[in-house]
């Protein structure tokens, strides 16, 4: 554990004395909280930001709040009375909280608002927005090279552009192995609604997809659950999925949002976290070198499935997007 004492000396080094911030002065530990409109136990987007929180407590003696299923129009009440409590860094997990954090920033300058996924910016506020586009463009080279009917589907909580955004790299990855392949998006509005999931996923069945992919957080367990029914594979995401119908999730795209969270931390101790968009890609595994915060999730015990010359594709092709020999661009607005 990293004490508050030395923490502040972390500081001094990079900083010098007349910029240390007030918890470095008073020699205290960071007062961290952690909101998001999300659950802890979905076991997806909110658990793994519940669970990384849990470590960097322990490992930075984080004086911690967490609080979940926080509805759209409580967001800025959370957010100021975060601040007023006397909060160093507010971590916003979440699309939906770069407008009430642009609202409420400049009233509380001793804050700093870190929103995760984000595009927005100003002196107190940085955001991480991850180029999930690398990620899926892999599941999509994979689903391209392994599909029977020629014909993908996604379900998408919202419209948002980070999903968007992730559904054109899926896209750019199945063309890429497989020209003739088709890709039907659907977004449902909601993400926290298995059964809305389900009921999108199985329309995506009926209409010949022998792979599902989703960003739909809660609602996305029942995506899951409709290609698990009809015997076909699907993507999970956020987190290794595999574990909720093991004989169906083949793979998914894991956020390391450890990682993410202590880089946050990190930027804050080091005086170099204002006014940033970070837009980190993939890594190799968890907690791998350079900037990345996701990865491919193995094939767990479907591995057996995936033939011997696209496992070696995909590890190519995985190589060449590190190395940036392949460009996934950032696409916010949807393609045929």
């Amino acid at each position: 554990m990293i004490s508050a004492s030395l923490v502040a000396a972390s500081v001094v080094i990079h900083l010098g004395q007349d910029f240390m911030p007030a918890w470095a002065q008073e020699k205290r530990h960071l007062k961290v909280a952690l909101l998001t409109n999300d659950l802890f136990t979905d076991r997806g987007w909110g658990g793994s930001a519940y669970n990384a929180s849990q470590v960097l407590k322990s490992k930075y003696g984080l004086d911690l709040i967490t609080k979940d299923n926080i509805s759209i129009s409580n967001l800025e009440p959370e957010l100021r009375d975060a601040a007023a409590n006397g909060s160093d860094i507010i971590i916003a997990q979440g699309i939906d909280w770069g407008n009430p954090v642009a609202r409420i920033s400049n009233d509380y300058p001793n804050s700093t608002f870190i929103i995760f996924n984000g595009l927005t910016n100003s002196t107190n506020v940085s955001s991480i927005f991850p180029m999930q586009q690398e990620g899926s463009f892999l599941l999509g080279a994979l689903a391209g090279m392994m599909t029977k009917t020629n014909s993908l589907g996604c379900v998408g909580g919202k419209a948002h552009p980070n999903i968007v955004n992730l559904f054109e790299g899926f896209k750019q990855g199945a063309k890429l192995t497989n020209p003739n392949v088709k890709i039907t998006c659907i977004y449902i509005d909601d993400f926290q609604s298995p059964f809305k999931g389900k009921e999108a996923g199985l329309s995506l069945i009926d209409k010949g997809a022998d792979f599902l992919f989703q960003a739909a957080d809660l609602s996305g367990n029942g995506v899951i659950e409709a290609a698990k029914e009809k015997g076909i594979f699907a993507f999970g995401n956020i987190v290794d999925q595999n574990q909720l119908a093991p004989n169906t999730v083949l793979s998914s795209i894991v956020f390391d949002t450890l990682k993410a969270f202590e880089f946050a931390i990190k930027m804050v101790q080091n005086g170099t976290s204002a006014g940033q968009i970070y837009k980190p890609g993939i890594e190799n595994t968890s907690g791998g070198q350079g900037d990345g915060i996701m990865y491919i999730a193995p094939f767990n015990g479907l591995a057996s499935k995936v033939a011997p010359e696209i496992k070696s594709k995909l590890a190519q092709l995985t190589q060449d997007v590190l190395s940036k020999k392949i460009m996934v661009p950032e696409r916010h607005d949807a393609t045929p």
